[in-house]
């Protein structure tokens, strides 16, 4: 601990001056999206636990598109970061026409999935008639947001991590608190509107991420940042830079896709336990997200600050800074640990649910609380330090191993041999983390993480 201590009460003002700029508008961005999207949570369950339950299955298959989106950008983070630390202005631009090229392939996949079939997805995770009818009201209007989020999340990422990071935060807070205003006005019926219920929620995600990008995108064109191309300079791509970006990004997607799909199949057992069980983890995410915010702006900051120091060869700063994050997520857990177990009631309060729902997210809190020191070393160290390092195949053995060897062996262990409880279930699926806390504890000393993919 003392160790711990001294690595981040250390004297480098130039790592917490960058630290803060990064870290801090991240994390305000995460926390405000996370507060409007437990708004948004609350209002949708006043319409009863079918209804917040066909919300959250609907916003799995969003989470599984996202995830992949954030695979895609997260590949192509590691070269922005690095080409910006030697420097290297062109091949950014094409590296954000590789992304847009991707991502926008696998979004209009998911579209025309989602329009034509929306109550055939949600059927994948439940069986209540109830919900797959709501749930697929919502997926079949929300699916018109998926054609934006490939420009959004493409130029967010490439400003973050060429140094512009207070746009983005902007249009992205413009978007959640306009969300959350349309929210109230569609569902409710306000200010004239008609009162539309779970198909409001959806048509106000639309128009805010609509305007977000909008936002977005014309900033950027508008002020001529260094993300401004030209159709040329975005897709005018060497074979070359195409090869070591598919060699990169494609284990880093692999990666996301082994997790995200494991996710779902842990939603889709969860949902086999029951509607109230449905509602109980949908708003318990919702909870976890909020406690997360600060951390994903350490693991931002932590790949970007590792990423350049990789690229300028300052391999020993680049595991100094390393350290440093992972010293900070470790203090910082240990009260958000507190917090969460300590008032974990008062989260709860708001919401219009059963009984039965509201003692088991009541419960799975308690194990939120209890995991979230290693849950969110992990994250930071695959996402900041690994991942900044272009580690991607560790990356992927890590998920394969934990998720899939580990955590669905004990969900379908737990629901439907041992017959437990939600709670149960829930404990053997996180039990996973002890593993990969081990993992990536063990990776991280090694130094093998280490790989500078733009000085070769």
């Amino acid at each position: 601990m003392k160790t711990i201590i001294n690595t981040v009460f250390c004297k480098d003002n130039e790592f917490y001056r960058k630290f803060f700029s990064i870290a801090i508008p991240t994390a305000i961005q995460s926390f405000i999206a996370s507060v409007v999207n437990m708004i948004d949570n609350i209002m949708v369950g006043r319409l009863g636990d079918a209804s917040i339950a066909a919300v959250g299955l609907s916003n799995q298959y969003y989470f599984v598109l996202h995830l992949i989106l954030f695979a895609i950008t997260s590949g192509a983070a590691v070269f922005f970061s690095q080409y910006w630390g030697s420097k290297n202005l062109t091949n950014i631009k094409k590296i954000m026409g590789l992304c847009l090229g991707f991502t926008f392939i696998t979004s209009l996949v998911f579209f025309v999935a989602a329009f034509f079939l929306p109550e055939k997805i949600i059927s994948i995770f439940s069986e209540d008639p109830q919900v797959i009818e709501l749930g697929g009201s919502y997926l079949v209007i929300v699916c018109f947001s998926f054609i934006i989020m490939p420009f959004s999340i493409t130029f967010g990422t490439a400003s973050r991590n060429t140094g512009n990071i207070r746009l983005p935060l902007t249009a992205n807070i413009i978007g959640i608190i306009l969300n959350a205003i349309l929210n109230f006005v569609l569902i409710f019926g306000m200010l004239g509107f008609p009162r539309m219920g779970i198909p409001g929620a959806a048509l106000a995600t639309v128009i805010a991420r609509l305007v977000e990008a909008t936002i977005l995108i014309s900033t950027i064109y508008i002020k001529k940042h260094i993300t401004a191309g030209s159709l040329k300079e975005f897709f005018y791509i060497p074979t070359s830079l195409i090869k070591k970006f598919i060699k990169t990004s494609s284990g880093v997607i692999a990666k996301d896709v082994v997790w995200v799909v494991g996710v779902t199949a842990y939603m889709a057992i969860y949902a086999r336990i029951g509607t109230e069980a449905v509602a109980a983890i949908n708003i318990v995410d919702t909870i976890r997200r909020l406690m997360f915010v600060f951390f994903h702006g350490v693991a931002s900051a932590c790949l970007i600050m590792v990423g350049n120091q990789i690229g300028a060869k300052s391999y020993d700063t680049a595991y100094l800074y390393a350290k440093r994050f992972l010293s900070i997520t470790f203090l910082c857990s240990l009260i958000i640990c507190i917090l969460t177990i300590s008032f974990r009631f008062l989260f709860l309060m708001p919401y219009d649910i059963s009984q039965d729902a509201r003692m088991a997210a009541y419960n799975i809190l308690f194990i939120v609380g209890i995991i979230l020191i290693l849950d969110v070393f992990n994250m930071v160290c695959i996402i900041g330090v690994l991942r900044s390092g272009g580690d991607v195949n560790f990356c992927l053995f890590l998920d394969i191993t934990c998720v899939w060897l580990i955590g669905m062996p004990m969900a379908l262990l737990g629901a439907f041999v041992l017959k437990l409880p939600l709670e149960g279930v829930y404990l053997m699926v996180v039990f996973q983390e002890v593993f990969k806390f081990a993992l990536c504890y063990k990776r991280f000393v090694s130094r093998k993480w280490i790989n500078d993919l733009v000085n070769v």
